[in-house]
């Protein structure tokens, strides 16, 4: 059997544990510079608004106080996520991190009648312990796990079961094959053109059909809604990510370095971050920025710069000086810029980092500890409400149309190297 934990109206949910006074309200959290939905609390969907609907379709439902729009605070969600899925450890042999507010839960040799009270006992730690409302569905298959958590939704359930086949049956005949998982608009559309409308109407469908029609990610889907697990998601079996990047657009052209250089800091700052979360280093970093691909008067342009670290690193004022240098080198006044954004790559778990050779290993261990000594402390300040208290200096700009988001103080400088 499978699990899937999914958190409901995961960005809106986040901001009410912030603001309690949201609950029951109208609510939608806007995208990076405020353009469109793209989380909606229950009351807001009954509203009418869409997912990706622009943030000015929304104006006169703002004014007429029918509906509250807040600006996405990415960095709470992260953390809250982190500790949600640690909750999802403690109650299934092995899970599955699928993304910011789903994991899969893996319950080979647990008992069927026991699965139940575990999904209601995720449910009511997320509750307790991050106030985080989350529907938990289980069935044979994942694609049918997300159908379990899907029907929670719907029936208003926290916890769904799909055992019995033929009340799978019954429930997919009522569901629109464009909810299938996989299933995308153009997919949906061809499939309606074939005459397949209910998920339940591809299950009946026969083999041969589907091989012909679908191709083998068809055939892997139609097997799994018939009950048969043959979707592996081992390359999310884990914690440690392949990348962690940041990349934001501006909400006008910006030709200033020192707002650009201020943005770099507070990116680097953020992955950093996240680095750390996951007890890991990296050992490479990359930065980036882009031009306004409809103004081009001197020509699109998106031009990048990488650095290697001599010994992997999880320093912030480290990671934002080399961020500094690198959008220093690529940074060309006769242009204006659009977009920027930072990535750090070789990431490697701390407790697999060895010494290099060519250092004093007393030397480095000393360094090193004093490093994680810092940040432990500075990640600790900065817990618990989602938004910085202690801020690296060059993380903070004046005197232009950015704002400082909020830096109240900040710790020493970050120097180079």
């Amino acid at each position: 059997m499978f699990g899937l934990v999914d958190c409901n109206n995961f960005f809106v949910s986040c901001e009410r544990t912030l603001d309690p006074m949201l609950e029951g309200r109208a609510v939608v959290v806007l995208s990076n510079n405020d353009g469109c939905a793209i989380a909606r609390s229950n009351e807001a969907k009954r509203l009418g608004v869409r997912m990706g609907q622009p943030a000015f379709e929304l104006r006169d439902m703002v004014q007429r106080g029918e509906l509250i729009t807040l600006s996405g605070n990415h960095l709470l969600y992260r953390d809250i996520s982190l500790r949600l899925h640690d909750i999802f450890r403690r109650f299934a042999p092995r899970t599955l991190d699928y993304s910011i507010d789903e994991a899969f839960l893996d319950m080979e040799g647990v008992p069927e009648s026991a699965l139940h009270d575990i999904g209601m006992a995720i449910y009511t730690t997320c509750r307790e312990e991050e106030r985080i409302p989350v529907t938990v569905g289980f069935a044979p298959t994942k694609t049918l796990a997300k159908i379990a958590t899907e029907t929670g939704k719907s029936r208003g359930e926290s916890v769904v079961t799909l055992f019995d086949e033929e009340e799978r049956m019954q429930i997919m005949s009522r569901m629109p094959v464009r909810e299938l998982w996989g299933v995308g608009r153009r997919l949906a559309k061809r499939l309606y053109m074939l005459g397949v409308y209910t998920i339940g109407d591809f299950a009946s469908a026969d083999l041969a059909w589907v091989r012909s029609n679908l191709g083998i990610n068809g055939e892997r889907s139609w097997r799994e809604v018939r009950g048969e697990s043959c979707i592996e998601l081992s390359h999310v079996d884990r914690k440690i990510q392949d990348s962690i990047s940041e990349t934001r657009t501006f909400a006008t052209d910006i030709g200033d370095f020192d707002f650009i250089r201020s943005r770099i800091a507070i990116y680097s700052s953020h992955v950093a971050r996240r680095l750390r979360a996951m007890q890991c280093v990296c050992g490479e970093m990359s930065v980036f920025l882009a031009s306004n691909r409809f103004h081009t008067e001197r020509g699109y342009v998106t031009p990048s710069a990488s650095a290697t670290f001599t010994s992997p690193v999880a320093d912030t004022a480290l990671i934002a000086s080399t961020g500094i240098r690198l959008a220093e080198q690529i940074f060309n006044p006769a242009y204006r810029y659009k977009r920027a954004g930072v990535v750090l790559s070789q990431i490697t778990p701390v407790r697999e980092l060895a010494p290099t050779l060519f250092e004093d290993v007393e030397l480095q261990r000393a360094a090193t500890l004093r490093s994680r000594n810092l940040m432990k402390a500075v990640d600790s300040l900065n817990r618990g409400v989602g938004s910085h208290v202690l801020k690296l200096a060059t993380e903070v700009t004046t005197g232009h149309i950015g704002h400082n988001d909020g830096y109240s103080s900040s710790f020493g400088p970050a120097q180079k190297g």
